[in-house]
């Protein structure tokens, strides 16, 4: 398995993460026939901006099973072809990990199934958009935000690290 990073992340992030004891979380690469991907917003992300879509690995859960069981809470979507992609790797000092999962799905419409995900709104992007996505994730304002535990600023700056790596594996022949 391919490898990325790793990558700069505020601590105060990966502790907020991790504080329910996930080891790491799924990345869930859900693209649709016409190629675009699933991303979602949740009720309380600044601004509703849309991202790519991760859930979190339980200690001595199966990564793959995280990933069944996440997008079938997150979306409801039947997962018709999945490939692990990669793993993405952070500078903390808490051991956590994104596993990178680029999962084919039909045309469906995405349908949270648990109400504890707070989505918002799903929005289905083209792979090049993905790069735009992750400069607005990384650019948004340097204040506190309650619900990722630190600022959105430094919480969009570690999201975006995801969408530079999927945006260049769909790009270049993923």
């Amino acid at each position: 398995m391919v490898q990325h990073g790793p990558f700069p992340v505020d601590q105060d992030i990966i502790n907020y993460i991790t504080r329910d004891r996930r080891v790491g979380e799924v990345c869930m690469v859900l693209q649709r026939p016409d190629g675009r991907v699933w991303c979602a917003a949740k009720t309380f992300y600044i601004n509703h901006t849309a991202r790519l879509l991760t859930g979190g690995v339980h200690p001595g859960e199966d990564i793959r099973a995280a990933l069944c069981r996440e997008v079938a809470e997150e979306t409801g979507l039947a997962i018709l072809a999945d490939t692990l992609v990669c793993g993405v790797t952070y500078q903390s000092t808490v051991p956590f990990r994104t596993w990178v999962f680029h999962c084919r799905v039909s045309d469906a419409t995405p349908v949270a199934h648990d109400p504890s995900e707070r989505i918002h709104h799903f929005e289905a992007l083209q792979p090049r958009d993905l790069l735009t996505r992750a400069h607005r994730l990384a650019s948004l304002p340097p204040v506190h935000g309650a619900d990722v535990g630190g600022t959105w600023r430094a919480w969009g700056e570690f999201r975006a690290h995801t969408h530079r790596v999927v945006a260049e594996y769909l790009l270049h022949g993923g």
